[in-house]
């Protein structure tokens, strides 16, 4: 019967696209707010794609687009500054 054949493998099949993705996962909160935040490097890695894509004859440096880059994406002071944070 294909019916019995077929139902384990299918079973399997919607049980796999059902769980959670790994991408879903919830970020450490220890990473918010600072520059190793996922969100901010995603952002920060799509704007400086879009920003150095050569736009006819023009095409912008990484160094001219960082500064840009920074405060579209960045959410606290610390993902703003250079370098990290002093720890006292």
């Amino acid at each position: 019967n294909r019916s019995t054949f077929l139902s384990p493998p299918s079973a399997a099949c919607l049980t796999f696209l059902s769980s959670t993705p790994a991408f879903a996962k919830e970020v450490d909160p220890s990473l918010k707010g600072t520059k190793k935040d996922p969100a901010f490097e995603g952002c920060l890695s799509q704007c400086m794609y879009e920003c150095t894509k050569p736009k006819g004859a023009e095409q912008k440096s990484r160094a001219e687009c960082i500064p840009e880059c920074k405060s579209k994406c960045a959410t606290t002071k610390a993902q703003l500054m250079k370098g990290e944070p002093k720890k006292d």
